[in-house]
């Protein structure tokens, strides 16, 4: 009985071996592009901002359907924004600059021209010059310090887009939308920050059979 136990487990494991091996999918996706974001600064009296950036990601496929992602990408705030700042009477500089770092799952359709996808990804968000404003709010001073305040914040995305397959390698992102938020704060300052995040670019697949 004990051996026969041994032989169907090695026997199921190499049924699942086959199964997977015979299962046509990419193990690896590298995305690269163009992002936009409405920036909702949740500061009194400065308006929400338009950020462009880019950047990519990396996702690795445990299955057809579900893959580990991390996502990298780097914002620039306009001249506008500092200009906005100084009117208000906010004194000194810092460079304005918004960069996520995020991880998380993703579900996707590999089969087909039209390939949806879906994420929730958890990370971390950096801006020293937003979280130097930031701070001149909570101390009452309105002189901003590069590098000063909670320079990193609480990020999580959650959204969708849709790849469209070229090649067995190559894919267009032309949509991805997300919810993107944000939690800038310093002390009892509470700075959430609602966003909306679009990507767009490409897509390559690696992998597969």
């Amino acid at each position: 009985m004990k051996n026969s136990k041994w032989v169907f487990l090695i026997g199921f494991a190499f049924a699942l071996s086959a199964v997977s091996s015979a299962q046509d999918f990419p193990k690896v996706e590298v995305a690269g592009g163009y992002s936009y974001l409405h920036f909702y600064t949740n500061l009194p009296a400065v308006p929400n901002q338009n950020l462009n950036g880019g950047g990519g990601s990396f996702v690795y496929n445990i299955v057809e359907w579900l893959g580990i992602r991390a996502d990298f990408i780097d914002y620039t705030f306009g001249s506008g924004y500092s200009t906005t700042l100084h009117n208000l009477g906010y004194t000194g500089s810092a460079s304005a600059n918004l960069f996520t770092y995020q991880f998380g799952a993703q579900m996707k359709r590999h089969k087909g021209k039209y390939q949806p996808y879906w994420e929730n990804l958890y990370g971390v968000a950096h801006s020293s010059g937003y979280a130097s404003a930031l701070k001149a709010k909570g101390d009452g001073t309105y002189i901003l310090i590069s590098g000063s305040g909670a320079s990193n914040s609480f990020a999580m995305q959650i959204g969708g887009g849709l790849d469209i397959a070229l090649s067995k390698t190559v894919q267009i992102r032309p949509v991805e939308l997300d919810y993107q938020l944000t939690r800038f704060g310093y002390k009892t300052y509470s700075a959430n920050q609602n966003n909306f995040k679009y990507f767009g670019g490409i897509n390559f697949t690696l992998g597969g059979k």
